[in-house]
């Protein structure tokens, strides 16, 4: 019978001892896949909003300029439950913006 190979990554990677980092990954794409439902479809927010890390529950978003960071703290609420239901456990327990540099 067929496995998904998925199933096991998690496992591997947590032997090997890189299971936070695997973990951290996998959020921050998650994020990008929710981010065009959070912000209404609107894909010209990929340009300026990007997962940065995800560490020690805190999900950092790198953002262009102060007016995508204060867009990202204004849908926080939602980005947490999403990111929170996506992972299927509260994963995330806050969100922070910072500017690119």
């Amino acid at each position: 019978m067929f496995e998904p190979f998925q199933q096991y990554i998690g496992k591997a990677a947590k032997s090997y001892g890189v299971g936070r980092e695997v973990e951290a990954a996998k959020i921050c794409g998650d994020f990008r896949k929710i981010l065009p439902e959070v912000f209404s479809g609107k894909e010209i927010a990929q340009k300026y909003i990007e997962p940065a890390y995800f560490k020690d529950s805190v999900l950092v978003i790198d953002v262009e300029n102060p007016g995508w960071a204060q867009e990202v703290i204004t849908r926080k609420t939602k980005i947490i439950e999403e990111m929170n239901r996506k992972a299927g456990r509260e994963i995330i327990k806050n969100l922070r913006t910072r500017i690119k540099q």
